[in-house]
């Protein structure tokens, strides 16, 4: 603790040691999907012939079946293979595989994994298609020609294709009536207008292109008109006005995490979207201007975690935005010569403000921030109390009763998580 903090009256006791709210949650999350992949039982060594039995030591506890060092599989051995129980079975040692062997495979009713594989004709592909697996990996593929497409369209389960870097328009016209109950193509690093246009038309398509690094007005245009919740374009770190006035039409969430600069010219297009909500979370600063153009955002969330500074023009621009969200995650510290002005600008929000990870600030920027009946900061004693930014000097102040009914609330809940 500061000498400054000493100066602080009606301080509160200190934080608990328990795990934040968020990671106890992740860690609940982690559970429960390891609990969903998790096979009833292992895959007996003597389900399998023993001239192809080869196989890498059982991971611990009851996991994915230890079978990636399977590099040849004959039908034989997957008829035998197909009679597992388990709920996930790992082939990704297979480099091979014929339409024979596939159709027995296909009875086998868990996860499929055949990541190794990195060619698939379209005779073995019909026969995958018919699997009972609810879900179908096929991460090494790099393509898929229009005759494979149009077979694995057949699927009825989740079909992975993570590792598909291109997609023509043929083979995305092929796709298009999957029968699946989800197509995920996260790995495209390049989309044409066409292919965009039918990926736009399929509804089980998941909408994420993380890896799509160019979008121009035109394709933009096309994906448009896709129907999904969200559109995840991640990979991009560049984006102009012209591109974003072509997503115009797209009603789902906007993701567009990798921008980590926005003009006022492409705010503007941002701001004009039908988008029901648009994440921004790679910008760690936001000009006034940019600031104001996005300000007349129609949708229903504007997304910011990311920011780490705002001057006072900025944070009263945002601050009046109905569409953002409060949440200012990254924001740790208030450093600036105008901080209290930051402060006081972000409390005439009208909704909660919050800044849970802040570490650094004054006491003068603290009183400021702290009159805001719903602003959620970390505990005041876990707080640097640093010296004024503007160089001014710091006096004795009384923390508001309010607040500090406030966080003693906080505090409890805290305990009562790390109880639970």
């Amino acid at each position: 603790m500061t000498p400054l903090a000493s100066r602080i009256i009606g301080r509160l006791p200190g934080p608990v040691s328990s795990p934040p709210a968020a990671a106890v949650m992740a860690r609940l999350l982690v559970a429960l999907f390891l609990t969903a992949v998790a096979p009833t039982r292992i895959t007996r060594a003597d389900e399998l012939p023993h001239d192809t039995n080869t196989r890498e030591s059982p991971p611990a506890g009851n996991s994915t079946p230890p079978l990636k060092g399977l590099t040849s599989l004959d039908p034989t051995t997957a008829e035998a293979l197909a009679k597992s129980k388990a709920e996930f079975l790992d082939l990704n040692g297979l480099t091979s595989l014929d339409a024979d062997t596939a159709e027995n495979l296909a009875e086998f009713e868990g996860g499929l994994c055949l990541a190794g594989l990195t060619s698939l004709d379209a005779d073995t592909a019909k026969a995958l298609a018919l699997s009972k697996s609810g879900c179908l990996s096929l991460l090494g593929l790099t393509r898929l020609d229009s005759a494979t497409a149009k077979a694995l369209a057949e699927f009825k389960g989740a079909l992975c294709l993570y590792g598909v870097t291109s997609l023509d328009a043929e083979a995305a016209k092929a796709l298009a009536v999957f029968k699946g109950s989800g197509l995920h193509l996260d790995g495209l690093t390049a989309l044409d207008a066409d292919t965009a246009k039918a990926l736009a038309g399929l509804k089980a398509w998941n909408g994420q292109l993380r890896k799509l690094a160019m979008l121009d007005a035109h394709t933009a245009r096309a994906l448009a008109e896709y129907k999904g919740y969200w559109m995840n374009l991640s990979g991009l770190t560049t984006l102009d006005a012209e591109t974003a006035k072509g997503l115009a039409e797209f009603e789902g969430a906007l993701i567009f995490d990798g921008l980590t600069t926005l003009d006022a010219d492409t705010a503007q297009s941002l701001a004009g979207l039908k988008s029901r909500r648009l994440h921004l979370a790679g910008l760690t600063t936001l000009d006034a201007d940019t600031a104001k153009a996005l300000a007349g955002i129609k949708g229903s969330g504007l997304y910011l975690p990311g920011l780490t500074t705002l001057d006072a023009d900025s944070a009263a621009t945002l601050a009046a935005i109905e569409a953002w969200d409060g949440q200012l995650p990254a924001f740790t510290a208030f450093e600036s010569p105008d901080s209290v002005a930051v402060a006081t600008a972000l409390t005439a929000r009208k909704g909660p403000l919050s800044l849970p990870k802040l570490e650094k600030i004054s006491a003068k920027t603290l009183l400021a921030l702290i009159g805001k009946e719903d602003v959620e900061i970390p505990l005041i004693d876990t707080l640097e109390l640093i010296p004024e930014p503007d160089g001014s000097a710091a006096d004795d102040f009384v923390i508001p009763e309010p607040f500090q009914q406030r966080q003693r609330q906080q505090l409890q809940e805290q305990e009562r998580q790390g109880q639970e």
